[in-house]
């Protein structure tokens, strides 16, 4: 259904008398962004979806809009994929629950002095008012990239929610307008509805968007187990730079309001301050937590300590010094300790006295692991004072053990321990501090759809209690806006000059995660409270429930971190949220009988429940045994691989293998002074490596479709520094190709590089030639990369060529739950092998199947056009399905597919018409 009405000149000067297209008193538009300095280099989004064809309509407004999942990015040179054209604006939430509604505009003229307008949302008479419909634009900022310690390359990413009233943009140059939506928490449930209304100067009548926005019959519960908070700067000087106490003041309120909105439920960090004149510590802005509780938030207050500690050890060790990561050259004696313990006894003491909520301390941060005796003494010091401690150390870390009698909770980056070992003591709480996805890494994926999963369905699966990322305004340069000039490129919120606070849109994105922890633990607590009902139909809808979060627990691909990948489709977070919704109904319908709090997960099989889902070398591997790849080894026995510089070694032993064979082990100490290559010492921070030769009988890539390395790492790096591994590879040939790939953070465990030739030779761009006579292949690392001292070891198990027999269906990546009604399923096929070089040589073909068997809809493509297929369900009736995508060849015979299930919920406009 077509859902765009243009607006009669005599109904637009309606709206302007009713408010809702009425100009603003104020004229708000996105702030002026600072330049790009002179030795930056922008890296832009890629784009590779052709840039559409505009119907009639569209090219006389000059504008397509179109809507896709908020965490999927939409950057400025974006185009819109087929099905994502924009007919209505839809969701639903719970009383008092934030829900976004976004769409993006894809323009071939400039826009000038664009407005974007909502009405208020009304239903029989009740109404959701403009004062809980929050519009803004999401604005482009040049930030460093790929990650936050990048120093000379960035992208224009989409970053700040800026409230908006009128924008100009220049043709080509994507918008998305993000509206905000708070229903009210006396909101009666039901259907409200409105209209978005956008136009410039150049638009005749204003576009209309029908708005339908369900309110639901019950509110949401959170887990009391399960909280967030954050690293924090109270009093930010960079962002208050020059402000009057006034101003600093209303700021600093609209920042704890805006947390708790966020869904942040415990204060957040505040710092340990060394009062030397009278000999006692004391907390920065201690005075905000009366704030903080007041607005809803609890203890424990974490507390940083470690710049005042190290204050206290160069006061104390007068000829010992301190570096990063409290890194220090004497150990100081047992009068600092015995200080320490006092200093905190005292301050427990003052807490105390001032009835303030229990504190907990970090008094070292991301301790070096060469100073674990130190950083132990510290803790316990810090502990006797009669003050809990939390840690920032992955408790799997070869230093951990130093510490075990020293911290109460493990907070660190990754979910590194499973959900059974958590669950199974009682000594620890295990918090996650998830900088990947708040700010290190640069990706708009990792920080959105890693940071929801992070947040939601993946802290529920995880067991641990508290997550508090850095951070919720870092800014480390002279400008807050500028995320360039800075010693790193900043992240999180920011302030505007009227002292409120302009969101980072990630955290729009961790709320939703917050969120559907919220929903996965209502549907808990309705069923705990009617576990026990003598009643058949309310047993009947507790087993169902339950099933379903089995489903849901089974269905999560755990990870340490949820990055970008290996996670559902963005689109089906929101229907896996309505089938939470459906059951919680269905359960609250019966009433309760017994009360108290569920557990955090009312699941009955948690061990092994999670499918182990294949990396690349496990379904190469299978195929191999099919007998549908050819491999060639270039591994053998590693006798031939040999390592250049003095800083690395290699050795041959079972340790560095795979399924009992032995692997090559080659350890790294990374040396910034010494050259080990040259004897003139020409490059102390130079390049170690490790090849092999081919030049008696060069290799023929061209033959193959890809080049695989088994590699696993292990460090002596901490927290921050092992997020990353970037590892370079090079081939030899008359020229030679070399690419950077990064390992990412993930240590002590298998990892397939994959390079697909054809893309290496298409890279190149010099045909086939120099990739049939490969004379060397080698890996290495830059150690400008890397710190002075870094200890390295890298095992290597395969080094293959592969050559596949024909293409193979690797994955689809295709929504499990769907909400009806829905225009269109949108399929995204990976294949591996071969690619045709012509068309009319594989097709993709998608069916998706009813419960009898039945074909209810079909779709097909040909590979040489790509992957991407859009199945038509306009017609689809409830139900559950079977989604069967194969690869078949020119004469229709299969030679690869995948079975998927799919089920199709009747959704939260089932049956009604979206229409206003």
């Amino acid at each position: 259904m077509n859902g765009w009405f243009r607006i009669s000149p005599s109904l637009f000067l309606g709206f302007l008398l009713a408010g809702v297209l009425s100009a603003d008193a104020v004229e708000y538009r996105a702030r002026r962004q600072p330049t790009v300095p002179d030795s930056w280099k922008e890296v832009p989004f890629v784009e590779t979806v052709p840039a559409p064809a505009l119907t009639p309509e569209e090219k006389a407004r000059g504008f397509l809009l179109f809507q896709r999942p908020i965490m999927e990015p939409v950057f400025p040179n974006t185009h819109p994929r087929p099905g994502e054209r924009l007919h209505r604006l839809t969701a639903f939430a719970t009383p008092g629950e934030f829900e976004p509604l976004t769409f993006s505009i894809y323009p071939v003229r400039k826009l000038e002095n664009l407005r974007v307008r909502i009405s208020p949302l009304v239903k029989d008479g009740d109404e959701i008012p403009a004062a809980d419909l929050d519009v803004r634009l999401l604005t482009y900022w040049n930030v460093a990239y790929p990650r936050y310690s990048s120093r000379s390359t960035y992208r224009r990413t989409p970053e700040l929610l800026e409230r908006v009233t009128v924008h100009s943009s220049p043709a080509n140059e994507c918008q998305r307008w993000w509206i905000t939506v708070h229903a009210p928490t006396r909101a009666k449930a039901g259907i409200y509805r409105g209209t978005v209304s956008l136009w410039d100067d150049r638009t005749p009548e204003p576009v209309r968007i029908p708005v339908a926005f369900r309110v639901l019959d019950f509110p949401l519960r959170s887990d009391p187990h399960k909280h967030y908070s954050t690293y924090y700067i109270c009093g930010n000087r960079v962002q208050f730079k020059g402000r009057d106490s006034a101003f600093v003041e209303r700021a600093i309120g609209n920042e704890i309001k805006t947390m708790v909105d966020l869904g942040i439920d415990v204060c957040p960090t505040l710092y340990v301050r060394y009062d030397r004149k009278n000999d006692k510590l004391h907390i920065a802005h201690i005075e905000e937590v009366e704030r903080m509780l007041a607005a809803g938030m609890k203890g424990p207050v974490p507390l940083a300590g470690g710049n005042e500690i190290g204050a206290l050890y160069r006061m104390m060790v007068p000829d010992g010094k301190i570096g990063s990561h409290g890194r220090i050259t004497k150990m100081p004696p047992p009068e600092f300790f015995a200080k320490l313990t006092n200093l905190y006894h005292n301050l427990e003491e003052e807490r105390r006295k001032n009835g303030w909520p229990e504190l907990i301390c970090c008094p070292l941060d991301e301790e070096d692991p060469q100073n674990k005796e130190y950083g132990a003494r510290v803790f316990r010091a810090v502990r006797a004072g009669g003050i809990r401690t939390y840690i920032t150390k992955d408790p799997t870390a070869a230093d951990a053990v130093a510490y075990r009698d020293a911290v109460d909770a493990w907070c660190s980056q990754p979910y590194s321990m499973p959900y059974e070992k958590v669950v199974a003591q009682t000594q620890y709480e295990y918090w996650s501090y998830p900088n990947h996805n708040s700010g290190e890494i640069k990706d708009r994926r990792v920080m959105c759809k890693g940071g929801r999963m992070t947040y939601g369905f993946g802290f529920w699966r995880s067991g641990y209690t508290m997550l508090m990322p850095w951070n919720w305004a870092w800014t480390p340069g002279p400008d807050q806006f500028d995320y360039l000039r800075g010693r790193r490129s900043g992240c999180g919120q920011r302030i505007d000059d009227d002292a409120s606070v302009i969101p980072a849109v990630y955290w729009h994105c961790f709320r939703e995660g917050c969120d559907d922890e919220r929903y996965l633990y209502t549907l808990q607590q309705a069923i705990w409270e009617r576990e026990g009902s003598t009643d058949a139909a309310c047993r009947r809808a507790t087993a169902a429930g339950k099933a379903i979060l089995q489903r849901m627990w089974d269905d999560i691909q755990v990870q340490q971190k949820y990055l970008a990948d290996n996670m559902w489709p963005s689109a089906e977070f929101n229907a896996r949220r309505w089938r939470l919704a459906l059951a919680i109904r269905d359960v609250l319908s019966f009433p309760a009988v017994r009360r108290g709090q569920a557990p955090s997960v009312l699941v009955d099989r948690t061990r092994n429940a999670t499918p182990t889902r294949e990396n690349d070398a496990d379904f190469i591997a299978k195929a191999i045994a099919r007998g549908l790849v050819e491999e060639k080894d270039l591994g053998e026995d590693f006798s031939q691989w040999v390592a250049v510089g003095a800083e690395g070694k290699v050795s041959v032993t079972p340790a560095a293998g795979r399924d009992g064979k032995p692997g090559l082990r080659w350890r790294v100490t990374v040396d910034h002074k010494t050259d080990g290559e040259h004897k003139n010492g020409k490059y102390p921070v130079g390049w170690p490596r490790v090849y092999r030769s081919f030049a008696k009988s060069p290799l023929n890539l061209a033959d193959y479709d890809y080049l695989m390395f088994m590699m696993r790492v292990d460090s002596n790096r901490d927290e921050v520094a092992d997020d990353t591994t970037p590892v370079g590879f090079t081939l030899h040939s008359n020229g030679f190709y070399e690419v950077v790939r990064d390992l990412g953070g993930r240590q002590r465990v298998w990892i397939p590089v994959l390079f697909p030739i054809q893309s290496l030779m298409a890279t190149i761009n010099q045909g086939e030639d120099p990739w049939k006579a490969i004379g060397k292949a080698q890996f290495f690392i830059s150690e400008r990369r890397y710190a002075d001292g870094t200890q390295l070891t890298f095992d290597v198990a395969d080094v293959k060529l592969l050559r596949f027999k024909t293409p193979m269906i690797r994955a689809v990546e295709a929504p499990a739950f769907v909400m009806l009604p829905q225009d269109h399923l949108r399929l995204v096929v990976t294949c591996m092998g071969p690619l045709p070089r012509t068309r009319n040589v594989q097709t993709i073909k998608a069916e998706l199947l009813n419960g009898r068997g039945t074909l209810a809809t079909q779709t097909a493509g040909d590979l040489f056009d790509g992957t991407g297929l859009l199945l038509d369900t306009g017609n689809l009736s409830p139900g559950t399905y079977r989604l069967r995508v194969a690869l078949q060849n020119k004469n229709g015979a299969s030679q690869s597919q995948i079975h998927l299930p799919v089920e199709c919920m009747p959704g939260p406009f089932w049956g009604m018409s979206p229409n206003p």
